[in-house]
């Protein structure tokens, strides 16, 4: 691994490592990372390590993993709350989604 961590455990630093790729845009949402089997070779560690780093960064949101098929950068959750939401529909569409209101049931 690197020199300059050597007290970070290893599987902290592939997963600051991939972290960093994605941060600063090296990997976009959707790119697919290096499989096990390349992330090994890379840092010189075992497959449990970097399976350890990527289950993580999967549990915090930051990477899906599909099985069979390989570990993807994950899509950026958006993070406004609904206070500051001034037209639902507008915000849906600025997102790239669809967005349809439908009355399901009229009662008086």
């Amino acid at each position: 691994m690197t020199a300059a961590t050597p007290s970070l455990a290893l599987y902290q630093q592939v997963k600051d490592h991939i972290s960093r790729k994605i941060q600063d845009g090296s990997w976009p949402a959707g790119h697919r990372l290096p499989s096990e089997h390349e992330l090994v070779a890379q840092f010189g560690i075992s497959r449990m390590t970097v399976n350890r780093a990527l289950r993580e960064l999967t549990e915090q949101g930051r990477v899906v993993r599909v099985a069979g098929v390989g570990s993807f950068v994950a899509e950026e959750k958006p993070q406004s709350t609904l206070l500051q939401i001034a037209n639902l529909a507008s915000e849906i569409r600025q997102r790239g989604h669809d967005y349809r209101c439908e009355v399901l049931v009229v009662e008086r």
